[in-house]
């Protein structure tokens, strides 16, 4: 950028300061929060247009905080803002491509493929003759499906070296230490304004302070996501950290796993458990370390016995919120079968579902049908009551592939130490939300979905950053050798 250009940028940046100091001086917050905005977007336009790497960088740290940026003005729709960074991402490879080259073809691999298939699924469901609303459809087929390809393949396209995935878990890991901070905040000084007009205006509190105690949930939609994403971090950043080859980088993963285990626990999200579970269960055998196993499925065995078998450390809430999960007499979990068995009732004769939009308490806005009374509590009962058990199967059968598919990418195609460490992480944080999107509506939510859909085409683009690792080995031996020859 020219000096003229910074100068100009520089004094705008200036100018907004101003207004927005004055706005906010004069108690009024929300002119001034809009305000505050204005220069983030100017700085935005700029990095956007010139590197569509930027453009994604920027579309990943939105999409961590459009849902809290909403809670405090409900006019600033989170989907919506979505939708035009990644409209402006596009418009950003399409610039590029005027100028250089764009490796478009990287963008179908077989998860955009089978993505796409998904999406082809999902756009007949408008033809459902179960469905009765359009605008369920037109709204609800974003977080469904649409989203689920356009990520994976935007990523794919852009992310074409390894440094820019370092970069992208990096960025990652601050945003859980913003998080979990924002959640201490709740915690141990109180929440805002914003936060408790959320709880007792529009009936938060119903479902986050309750006989437990009360559910944190920092700037997410709700504590179910917001455990579910710190378990995700958990597992991705103490496996990271724990092969990492710099002990400054060693220790700060180590800190930001720990850290997220602590957001994790003071969310009381019960389900957030399965993320740890299940995606530390698939971290150990993905290392092929028979040992590791062994130790894990003992380590495993013990936490479930003392949770199920010993009332040791009830006094302490987080830990009889966890031990709820084996109680079979748990009223939340027994309401949860209840509905479970009116859907299957409903179920009968509708394999393509009812429509999708048409389920559970969202589908108020555009149906008041029985089925908007009843909450579906989980992404694949939200799935199944919507496109059906066909689009269940087929949703189930291309998750399992795509796992399915990595695991044979690390197991047998990787050669690079350091690429399998970092894929290992990030399919067993997918292996994490699959499973936890069993007890929640996780998979579908801002951020765990642009978290999953970018780890997805990380690893799909895995064997390009071995390549690219590999030859910069081969470089690098290369000068070695000559320098040695020189000096000799």
């Amino acid at each position: 950028m020219k000096d003229y250009k910074k100068i100009i940028l520089y004094l705008i940046l200036a100018i907004f300061s101003i207004i927005i100091a004055y706005f906010f001086a004069t108690n009024n917050f929300i002119s001034g929060l809009r305000l505050s905005l204005v220069p983030f977007a100017i700085l935005a336009a700029i990095l956007i247009f010139e590197k569509p790497f930027y453009a994604l960088v920027i579309l990943f740290i939105i999409n961590y905080f459009i849902m809290g940026i909403g809670r405090y003005n409900p006019e600033l729709q989170g989907g919506i803002i979505y939708d035009v960074f990644i409209t402006l991402t596009f418009l950003s490879l399409i610039i590029q491509t005027i100028r250089k080259d764009v490796p478009w073809k990287r963008g179908l691999n077989m998860a955009s493929i089978l993505s796409l298939v998904w999406v082809g699924f999902c756009f007949f469901e408008l033809f459902n003759p179960e469905a009765t609303s359009t605008l369920a459809w037109i709204r609800t087929i974003r977080g469904v499906a649409f989203y689920f390809f356009i990520i994976i393949f935007i990523t794919s396209i852009i992310c074409t070296s390894y440094k820019q995935v370092r970069t992208i878990l990096f960025i990652w890991s601050i945003l859980t230490l913003t998080a979990v901070l924002k959640a201490a905040i709740q915690k141990y000084i109180g929440f805002d304004w914003a936060e408790n007009r959320w709880l007792f205006e529009l009936d938060g509190a119903s479902t986050h302070i309750i006989g437990y105690g009360i559910r944190y949930f920092s700037f997410f939609t709700d504590a179910a996501n917001f455990g579910s994403s710190m378990g995700q971090s958990l597992v991705v950043f103490s496996f990271i950290g724990l092969f990492e080859k710099k002990t400054s980088m060693k220790a700060y993963y180590l800190i930001v796993a720990f850290l997220a285990a602590y957001g994790m626990m003071i969310s009381g999200t019960r389900g957030a458990l399965a993320v740890p579970f299940a995606g530390l269960a698939a971290a150990i055998c993905l290392s092929k370390n028979i040992k590791g196993i062994i130790i894990f499925s003992v380590a495993l065995i013990g936490i479930v016995g003392f949770l199920k078998f010993t009332t040791i450390g009830n006094s302490y809430t987080y830990i009889r919120r966890m031990r709820s999960v084996f109680d079979t007499q748990d009223a939340s979990l027994n309401v949860r079968r209840i509905n479970k068995a009116i859907f299957r009732g409903y179920m009968v004769g509708k394999p393509f579902g009812a429509g999708i939009g048409h389920a559970g308490v969202k589908a108020k806005s555009y149906t008041h049908s029985y089925l908007s009374t009843i909450p579906t509590d989980s992404w694949y009962v939200m799935l199944w009551v919507e496109t059906g058990i066909v689009g269940l199967v087929l949703n189930l059968l291309i998750m399992f592939g795509i796992v399915a598919y990595g695991t044979i990418l690390i197991l047998f195609k990787i050669r690079n130490p350091e690429i399998r460490t970092t894929m290992s992480a990030l399919l067993s944080g997918i292996v994490g939300i699959i499973a936890t999107s069993y007890g929640n509506e996780i998979l579908g939510q801002f951020p765990t979905c642009t978290i999953t859909y970018m780890s997805i085409a990380f690893i799909m683009m895995s064997l390009h950053y071995d390549k690219e690792l590999s030859d910069k080995q081969l470089v690098e031996n290369g000068q070695q050798a000559s320098a040695l020859i020189n000096n000799n």
